[in-house]
């Protein structure tokens, strides 16, 4: 019976432990979009980056930082312990969970996930405990390529790969043209943030969604499913009068892997802007340099040179081909018949933000801007 209940308290713990752990590493995640797309709006119309990669990589640096510049660190991206080491134990915890989770999803049809892996360029090796962290915990899959050097002390050097997103179709895809038939919205006059407006095809979707308009942030609001249930995209569009800037500062005091709750699901009809945004190599150090952390990228002593991303976002991307040629010509040749009434009706065709959320943790996995869409990077 005491085993029992030991057992029982043991695994009590454990799962106690591993919610913290995801919590910590949501507030990690989730905590510093604002400022990032707010610090990268001054230097793009439209940009994507990965939030979950960038927390990974900034977590993984943590690890391997010594106590003064943990101490930054975590003063900086306000975690929750001021403990170092008590810190990056909890980090370890909530990182394994969720990427173990991901590592269980990888041969899906339909994926959301993250994952590791890194080249060591030294002839040296990686200090044991620090390598045993990357590999248990974060799952990097570590590659050393021994080179030589004529200096004579050898730079060690490990560059981290994070590869974070979706591939999944809309979800009931197959019903998409139907959708476009019922929605009339072949295209939209888009009001980029400049004034210019653009026509830009729209991607339809008809059902029942979380939608509605978010009041402190003076902004419309739909969360939209995909195949796979372990993501949905959320698209946060402000009034024509509010600055997108002026949102994301607001934005600073919300939980925004919960705003898709506090909406009413209600039958909707929403169209938004078929287009690609290609962010190849994104330099994200200025932008962190900037919230506070200057010392880990400080040129002779820092332990990081540079953290950049490829990232990627298409709205056609989920649902494997483009969807602009099937609306027009096709309904001209059909007979007129009234269109389906529906109860709430939303047109994306100003600038936006949007997340690609994890639903079951609310972290998130792309998030970007859109000011002025097209078709092509």
């Amino acid at each position: 019976m005491r085993l029992t209940c030991l057992f029982i308290s043991l695994l009590y713990n454990f799962c106690q432990a591993q919610r913290f752990g995801l919590s910590n590493v949501v507030s990690l995640t989730n905590g510093i979009i604002p400022n990032i797309l707010h610090a990268l709006s001054f230097d793009y119309d439209n940009v994507v980056y990965s939030p979950f990669g960038l927390s990974t990589s900034l977590a993984i640096v943590f690890e391997g930082v010594g106590t003064k510049l943990a101490e930054d660190m975590i003063k900086t991206l306000k975690l929750d312990n001021p403990n170092p080491s008590v810190a990056k134990q909890v980090l370890r915890t909530g990182f394994k969970s969720l990427l173990e989770e991901f590592e269980k999803e990888k041969h899906a049809q339909d994926v959301a996930g993250s994952y590791n892996d890194a080249h060591l360029y030294s002839t040296t090796k990686l200090v044991p405990d620090y390598q045993s962290v990357l590999e248990n915990f974060y799952k990097v899959s570590i590659v050393h390529n021994s080179t030589s050097t004529n200096s004579s002390e050898e730079e060690l050097q490990l560059e981290i790969h994070t590869d974070t997103g979706v591939m999944s179709h809309w979800k009931d895809f197959d019903k998409l043209a139907v959708y476009t038939y019922l929605t009339h919205h072949p295209s939209a006059p888009f009001l980029s943030e400049k004034g210019v407006t653009i026509e830009v095809p729209m991607i339809p979707q008809v059902g029942t969604y979380r939608a509605g308009y978010i009041k402190r942030l003076k902004s419309q609001a739909v969360e939209l499913h995909l195949e796979t249930k372990r993501a949905t995209l959320f698209l946060l569009m402000p009034d024509e009068r509010i600055k997108i800037r002026d949102v994301l500062e607001k934005m600073l005091k919300e939980n925004i892997g919960s705003l898709p709750a506090s909406l009413p699901l209600i039958e909707t009809e929403v169209a938004f802007p078929q287009f690609v945004i290609l962010n190849n190599n994104l330099d994200l150090s200025k932008t962190l340099q900037q919230l506070g952390l200057k010392d880990i990228f400080e040129t002779k002593s820092g332990p990081v040179k540079s953290i950049k991303q490829n990232a990627y976002f298409a709205t056609s991307f989920v649902s494997v081909n483009s969807v602009g040629s099937t609306n027009t010509v096709l309904y001209k040749k059909m007979p007129k018949r009234e269109k389906r009434q529906i109860q709430n009706t939303l047109v994306f065709n100003k600038p936006f933000i949007f997340f690609l959320l994890h639903k079951p943790t609310g972290i998130v996995l792309l998030a970007g801007l859109v000011r002025s869409p097209s078709q092509v990077p």
